[in-house]
């Protein structure tokens, strides 16, 4: 029951999910319940739980179709973004190099 608790926490759909996992099988549902659980870590827990909604959705409560979901729905494409305003951009690292190359060749 400790991971149906965890499920939850994961997020509400992975919650419901994992509970009528666990309402259907009990005990021998707990290695799905756990393998949702992981699918959480591996694709994240949004990713998991729209997977998990759309599972609702169509009323197929089953680890199964979450994990077909997830490795059939494209990933979205990780964005870089500027975390720290300190970090400069990379055109100004370039330029510092080049002008550090071109004050070594001409002082030897």
């Amino acid at each position: 029951m400790r991971t149906v608790l965890q499920a939850a926490k994961a997020g509400t759909n992975i919650g419901a999910v994992c509970d009528a996992i666990y309402h259907r099988q009990e005990e021998v549902g707990i290695r799905r319940i756990m393998g949702v659980l992981s699918l959480a870590k591996k694709y994240g827990s949004s990713a998991c739980d729209q997977a998990c909604a759309a599972a609702l959705e169509f009323g197929v409560t089953e680890y199964r179709f979450v994990r077909r979901y997830l490795e059939r729905s494209p990933q979205a494409p990780l964005t870089l973004r500027q975390i720290d305003p300190l970090i400069r951009d990379l055109t100004q690292y370039r330029d510092v190099i080049q002008q550090r190359i071109q004050f070594e060749e001409t002082n030897p």
